[in-house]
């Protein structure tokens, strides 16, 4: 680039930086670049980094080419040719992806007021991030051990980037995207193909899930006991808010409802809605003590049979999930987490 197109570039970043409001001081270590060139806030978020990638990314993130035959070999680890191809063609933005991944904060600005109708499109495309990320690793196996354990890192991190969306569905796909690094990992470990220095690269992303609250689950419940209890007394407050409010759960799929129950909501005006919402808020406290109860599993148990038995009110069925199983799934990937970690620390070169 010629000096003086950098010296006007220079100039315009100090004349911006005071005005905008937009440049900040901080600094990531995630972020490269020489610290005298001054960095928006937005660079710190990685749901911008993503998508810059995404749009740069769509051709190999999108799956819907490959023949029945290509998507059984993906399954079996093989990777076809001309995805290969692909792959290696897309190098630079894969790394962008990669970066962005090694940013902490990952907020996609989702519009939580909507109540169920929140929408999270960004979910499927982190899935196949992850997938790629996978399959570039599976691609480099036997070539670069490095760019490998790089891949596997950001995984983990993208699942936990998922997660930060707190919402049950984020931290479920989060779970299961860590298990595809997991998996992968447990592989590698088991052919005796990490280094040391290999194996805590992986260890250091799996800092961002075992922590206090993995996957960000219990501040997913919390998240939507706020948002749903919130947007109901907000959306049904008039005569006819009991006929809406069915009509709504029940096209939305809600699971064991009943006759009885939805005539008894039909029924319902604004201002009663609002007392069921009242008293399925306490359904969603008692839930999230269940959750942090010694024995969480039984405590859960109880809430989930004092709902059903509708000690939680009308409301509280239709809009209450049963977490049970979704404790389970995370206990689970949290132990076999926590014995990678124990087989990775034993790595020695």
């Amino acid at each position: 680039m010629p000096r003086n197109t950098l010296l006007i570039l220079a100039a315009g970043f100090a004349l911006a930086a005071p005005a905008s409001g937009q440049w900040t001081d901080q600094r990531d270590p995630a972020v490269g670049g020489s610290p005298e060139i001054p960095l928006t806030e937005g660079r710190f978020n990685a749901a911008l980094q993503y998508h810059a990638a995404w749009m740069l990314l769509e051709p190999a993130l999108d799956f819907n080419d490959f023949t029945s035959d290509e998507l059984d070999a993906l399954d079996e680890g093989i990777i076809p040719e001309r995805y290969a191809e692909l792959l290696e063609a897309n190098q630079n933005y894969i790394e962008m992806l990669i970066d962005a991944s090694r940013l902490e904060e990952c907020d996609f600005g989702l519009n939580y007021e909507q109540g169920i109708e929140t929408l999270i499109p960004q979910l499927t495309v982190m899935r196949s991030s992850a997938k790629l990320l996978v399959n570039d690793a599976r691609r480099l196996r036997n070539t670069d051990a490095d760019a490998v354990t790089e891949r596997l890192a950001a995984t983990i991190r993208i699942g936990e980037h998922a997660s930060q969306t707190r919402t049950v569905i984020g931290s479920l796909l989060g779970v299961a995207i860590a298990e595809l690094a997991r998996s992968e990992t447990t592989k590698l470990l088991d052919e005796n193909m990490l280094s040391s220095a290999q194996a805590q690269l992986i260890n250091g992303a799996l800092d961002r899930v075992l922590v206090e609250d993995p996957f960000l689950s219990l501040e997913s419940v919390r998240t939507e006991a706020v948002m749903m209890t919130s947007w109901i007394k907000h959306e049904f407050n008039d005569e006819t808010a009991g006929e809406q409010f069915v009509e709504v759960f029940v096209i939305a799929g809600a699971e064991g409802h009943e006759d009885k129950l939805e005539r008894e909501l039909q029924g319902m005006d604004g201002k009663a809605i609002g007392t069921m919402t009242d008293k399925a808020a306490v359904g969603y406290e008692d839930l999230i003590e269940a959750w942090q109860a010694e024995d969480a599993k039984a405590a859960m148990e109880r809430v989930e049979q004092k709902l059903i038995q509708g000690g939680y009110g009308p409301v509280a069925k239709l809009v209450m999930p049963a977490l049970g199983n979704f404790r389970e799934r995370l206990d689970e990937s949290e132990q076999k987490l926590a014995e990678l970690r124990e087989r990775l620390n034993a790595v020695g070169d």
